[in-house]
């Protein structure tokens, strides 16, 4: 189960807001995972993208993974099927002339 709440806040000079939040039922499914290298270590950078299977032109999402190789999508729409696309750089590249 997912958890959701969300608000806008605009501070003005000099203002501390102070707030309490209260998290309501979210039945929308989410996708987290971690990318890793052949080498087994997190692969920091690594560009994630999410596609809905009917239309792999048109990315849903796209991000790169943080110090952890970790990343998270969501919320996404119950039964539907997405195609996810993991690219990392490689250490062999050259500039073009």
């Amino acid at each position: 189960m997912n958890f959701i709440q969300s608000f806008f806040v605009k501070p003005v000079a000099n203002e501390v807001v102070e707030t309490k939040v209260a998290l309501s039922a979210d039945q929308r499914p989410a996708l987290l995972g971690t990318v890793s290298g052949t080498d087994g270590k997190a692969a920091a950078g690594a560009l994630v993208t999410i596609y809905c299977a009917d239309a792999p032109e048109t990315p849903v999402g796209a991000l790169y993974t943080d110090e952890q190789g970790q990343f998270a999508f969501g919320p996404l729409e119950p039964g539907r099927l997405y195609h996810v696309k993991v690219f990392r750089r490689s250490d062999n590249f050259r500039a073009l002339e």
